[in-house]
Order: C-alpha cells, then sequence, then structure tokens
C-alpha cells in the first residue's frame, strides 16, 4: 500500500465517522422531539385524570349527602 492509498482510506475513515456523528445527532434531536410530544401529552392525561377524580369524588359526595337525607 503507497502512501496515496493511505491517504485515501484515512480520508474515507474520516468522512464515515463525520456521517455517524450527523446520523447521531439528527437522531438525537428527533427522539428529543419525540420525548416533548410524549410530555405534552402526558401533562394532558394527568390534568384530565385529576378532573375525572373530581368528578368521582363529587359524585360520591352527593350520593352520600342524598341518601342521608
Amino acid at each position: 500500500m503507497d502512501m496515496g492509498e493511505l491517504v485515501q482510506y484515512l480520508n474515507r475513515m474520516s468522512s464515515s465517522i463525520s456521517e455517524i456523528g450527523d446520523k447521531t445527532s439528527s437522531g438525537l434531536q428527533d427522539i428529543e422531539t419525540r420525548l416533548s410530544n410524549l410530555d405534552s401529552t402526558l401533562t394532558m392525561t394527568n390534568v384530565l385524570l385529576i378532573v375525572l377524580i373530581i368528578v368521582i369524588a363529587l359524585n360520591t359526595f352527593l350520593k352520600w349527602k342524598n341518601s342521608k337525607n
């Protein structure tokens, strides 16, 4: 292997390493976007769950109060 082939080999290897970094960065940005969307969805789900718990508690209290009368 002469010096020219070695330089070409090292340039291709350097290019491949650079591509891996770019792909990893792109993948991490996609994951971050998905996690952000999931976080918003979970926040909305928690709010709805709290509202449901309040409605059930209120319904139970009103049933108990009506059965007392």
